[in-house]
C-alpha cells in the first residue's frame, strides 16, 4: 500500500472514483458479479488489500494478475484503484472450521509467539481458544488450531513453490529458509533490515537455500523476513513473514584484566581492529565450500571455559558486551584444526586478537581462531578440514592459554557450536 493511498484526501478521491464507476456502469458490474468463469471480473481496491490477498482471493495466479493490469510495481497499489481478475475465477466460500488439531506449547510462548513459530494465523487460535493473543501460556499446554489453518502455509506466490522457513529463532543462533520455484529464479531475500544471500543446492537448480543469522543481543521480538525476485515481466514480486526472536539462555561473566592487557581496551585500539576484521568478514562469495556439519577445531579432552554468548564485564564495569566466541582452556603448543573446508582470508598479528587467522567458508560463513601462539597458513591458501591452524597460545587480550573460536555469518557472530550438529545445505 502507497503512502499517498492512506492519507484523507486520497481517500475520498478514491470513494468519489469508486461511486463514480458504480454509476456509470452498473451494467458492467453486475454482468461481473454473474459472470461465468470464461469472463474477467473487476475489483475495487480496499484498504489493507495486497495484490497476493487479491489474487488468492479470486483463486488466480499472482503474474496472471499482474499481467492483466499492465502493474509496473507490485507494491504501489492504491485504494479505490480498479483491478481486472482474469479467469479462472473461484471465490471459495467462508466456511467455519469443523474441528480442529493441537499444538503443544513451548516455555514462555502465547498465541500470538506459537502461531509465528508454526507459521499459523494467530487471530484465528485466539479466538478457537477465547485468549488473548499474548495471554501466556504453560509448558506444554495443548492448543487447538483450526483446521482451516491446520496445513501451514507453503509461501507460494508467483514462481515460488514453497518456502520453508523458521516460525523462530534464538537469539544468537543461526536458522535457514529453503525455497523450491517453478524455474530458476534470482532469489533475493532481507532479515530485518540484513541482505542474505540464496545458495542453489547442488544438482538442483530449483531449490535455493540461505543463512538466517540472529545476533545475540537482538530484541526479542518478531522481525520481517522478505523473498523477492524479478518476475518475466521485470517486475519485483516479494512477500514477507513474520520470525520471531526468542530469549538465549545466556550467563553472565566477570573478567578482570592485568594491567598490561586492559589497556588493549583503549577504544582507538579496538575500533581500528574492529574496522580491519569486519573488511574481512562483511564478504559474500560466490561458492559453498563446504556441505557436512563442523568439525571441532580442538580436541574433546580441552573443555568449554567461556561459551557463546555469554554476557560480559571487564574490570568490573557494566554488562555491556557479550562473548562472540568459543572459548576452550588448553596449554600453550595445542594444535587448532580447520573445521571445514575454505579460503584463508586472514593471517596477522593483531592487538586484541593476538595471533589471528580467519578462514572463509564460502556465501559469507567465515570462522576466526584468536589468541594463537603460532600460525601455520597463508592468506589465499585452501584449506580442508582436518588441516592445521595453528597452536594454542595466550596472545592479545587474553587471561590464560586458551582457544577462541568464532564464526560469523554476513558479519554477524552466532554460535560455533551448532555448526558441529547441523548440515546447513539441504
Amino acid at each position: 500500500m502507497s503512502a499517498l493511498a492512506r492519507q484523507p484526501t486520497h481517500l475520498l478521491a478514491a470513494v468519489v472514483l469508486s461511486l463514480a464507476l458504480t454509476l456509470a456502469f452498473p451494467a458492467l458490474i453486475a454482468r461481473a458479479q454473474d459472470a461465468p468463469a470464461t469472463e474477467s471480473v473487476i475489483y475495487t481496491v480496499a484498504p489493507g488489500d495486497t495484490l497476493f490477498e487479491i489474487a488468492q482471493r479470486f483463486g488466480v495466479t499472482l503474474e496472471s494478475l499482474i499481467a492483466a493490469n499492465s502493474i509496473a510495481n507490485a507494491d504501489l497499489l492504491e485504494v479505490g484503484q480498479i483491478l481486472v481478475i482474469p479467469s479462472p475465477v473461484d471465490v471459495p466460500e467462508a466456511t467455519e472450521p469443523a474441528a480442529a488439531f493441537y499444538a503443544y506449547a513451548q516455555p514462555g510462548e502465547t498465541p500470538l509467539s506459537l502461531a509465528q513459530r508454526i507459521g499459523q494465523d494467530a487471530a484465528a487460535i485466539a479466538a478457537l481458544n477465547s485468549l488473548p493473543e499474548t495471554a501466556r501460556l504453560f509448558p506444554g499446554q495443548p492448543v487447538r488450531i483450526p483446521v482451516a489453518h491446520a496445513s501451514p502455509d507453503s509461501g507460494a506466490f508467483g514462481a515460488v513453490l514453497n518456502v520453508s522457513r523458521p516460525g523462530s529463532l534464538v537469539q544468537g543462533r543461526t536458522g535457514r529458509v529453503v525455497v523450491d520455484t517453478k524455474r530458476p529464479l534470482d532469489l533475493s531475500a532481507d532479515w530485518n533490515g540484513l541482505p542474505i544471500a540464496f545458495t542453489p543446492q547442488e544438482g538442483n537448480p530449483l531449490r535455493q537455500f540461505a543463512f538466517l543469522p540472529v545476533p545475540a543481543l537482538l530484541e526479542p521480538v518478531s522481525y520481517p523476513l522478505t523473498i523477492a525476485y524479478p518476475a518475466a515481466n521485470g517486475v519485483s514480486l516479494r512477500r514477507t513473514w513474520p520470525v520471531a526472536v526468542v530469549e538465549g539462555d545466556y550467563e553472565r561473566q566477570e573478567i578482570n584484566l592485568p594491567p598490561d592487557r586492559g589497556v588493549l581496551l583503549a577504544p582507538e585500539i579496538v575500533q581500528e581492529e574492529l574496522a580491519l576484521v569486519t573488511a574481512v568478514w562483511s564478504q559474500v562469495s560466490p561458492t559453498l565450500l563446504w556441505t557436512e556439519p563442523f568439525s571441532r577445531p580442538i580436541d574433546l579432552e580441552y573443555p568449554t571455559t567461556s561459551p557463546f554468548g555469554t554476557r560480559r564485564s571487564y574490570n568490573g564495569g557494566p554488562y555491556s558486551g557479550y562473548h562472540e566466541g568459543q572459548d576452550f582452556g588448553a596449554p600453550t603448543g595445542v594444535t587448532v584444526t580447520v573445521p571445514a573446508d575454505g579460503i584463508v582470508a586472514l593471517v596477522e598479528p593483531l592487538n586484541v586478537r593476538g595471533n589471528a587467522v580467519i578462514l572463509d567458508h564460502g556465501r559469507g560463513v567465515f570462522t576466526g581462531y584468536w589468541h594463537l601462539e603460532e600460525t601455520a597458513l597463508q592468506t589465499g591458501q585452501p584449506v580442508a578440514a582436518g588441516d592445521v591452524v595453528g597452536l594454542v597460545g595466550n596472545t592479545g587480550l587474553s587471561t590464560g592459554a586458551h582457544l577462541h573460536w568464532e564464526l560469523r555469518i554476513y558479519g554477524i557472530a552466532v554460535d560455533p557450536m551448532q555448526f558441529l550438529e547441523e548440515p546447513f545445505s539441504p
